[in-house]
């Protein structure tokens, strides 16, 4: 049950790199890495995983490399001036809070 896979497959933006080793144990130890960005996917993985995996040391990679220009964040001012204006009016009824 000792094992080694990769596929990479290249986006648009992208290259994404999934690899996965095992060796062989008498019951699961999965280990899943995925970058911080999807961090919140990583439970949903590790749950296919446990289900299509019986046994075994099992590390699962996912790196994903940005390769094309990176999409530029635009901050929406006129929904950065109402979480300030929002703030404003909590720290006026906290006299402890302020913001400057």
């Amino acid at each position: 049950m000792t094992g080694y896979g990769k596929a990479v497959t290249e986006l648009p933006q992208k290259k994404v790199t999934v690899e996965i080793k095992t060796l062989n144990s008498k019951n699961l130890d999965l280990n899943v890495r995925v970058p911080s960005a999807y961090r919140e996917k990583e439970l949903a993985v590790r749950s296919k995983l446990s289900k299509q995996l019986l046994r075994g040391k099992v590390d699962f990679s996912i790196f994903i490399e940005v390769t094309g220009d990176e999409t530029t964040t635009v901050i929406n001012k006129e929904v950065v001036n109402n979480y300030i204006d929002q703030l404003r009016g909590i720290a006026v009824t906290s006299p402890e809070n302020t913001l400057e």
